[in-house]
């Protein structure tokens, strides 16, 4: 292949990553709030494109190749548990009032069940953010302030806080689920 050939593609792929850098940093700090996208080593990142079209599918870990986030069609990001770690390794999670507005705190004794991954019911709800409306991706936590698993919201912030029945959050995945997985 001739050089200019081979050095026009280099400089394609490189430009392309750095597109997709600046899109994953202002969707970042769209959905999750201003200066989330610090917490972010784009050193360690890989993107991967669909061979079809061409379009950001997955941001994923350099090394341990697991996917960190992924891009739906319409344009939003669905963060697996690794890439909501790293977005709460910034953060100081040891009082209530300190978490991110895209997280929802749960009672201890409930740990076990949302981190294998059951449903968040509004009962076990401690706090939220009244930010949050119903579709919304989250963090879940529990009052120590561990990851337990993620999920989306099924009813809004103020109203998981008011109801003592029914679903709060759909959970994706949990930190059993992804451990039994992997061994």
């Amino acid at each position: 292949m001739p050089r200019s050939v081979v050095k026009s593609a280099s400089t394609f792929a490189k430009k392309r990553d750095e597109f997709s850098k600046s899109k994953l940093t202002m969707t970042l700090d769209y959905i999750f709030g201003k200066n989330t996208s610090p917490a972010l080593k784009y050193s360690d990142l890989e993107f991967k494109y669909s061979r079809r079209t061409g379009r950001l599918k997955y941001v994923l870990a350099k090394g341990a190749k697991s996917v960190l986030f992924s891009f739906r069609p319409n344009g939003s990001i669905a963060p697996t548990m690794q890439g909501f770690a790293m977005l709460l390794s910034n953060h100081k999670l040891v009082k209530l009032k300190t978490r991110p507005r895209w997280s929802v705190t749960v009672i201890d004794g409930v740990s076990e069940v949302v981190s294998g991954g059951k449903t968040v019911f509004c009962k076990h709800v401690v706090a939220c953010s009244d930010s949050l409306r119903a579709g919304q991706d989250v963090a879940i936590l529990n009052e120590k302030g561990d990851l337990l698993a993620t999920g989306r919201t099924i009813i809004a912030g103020p109203l998981m806080k008011q109801f003592k029945r029914g679903a709060a959050v759909k959970v994706r995945e949990g930190v059993q689920k992804i451990a039994s997985d992997e061994s």
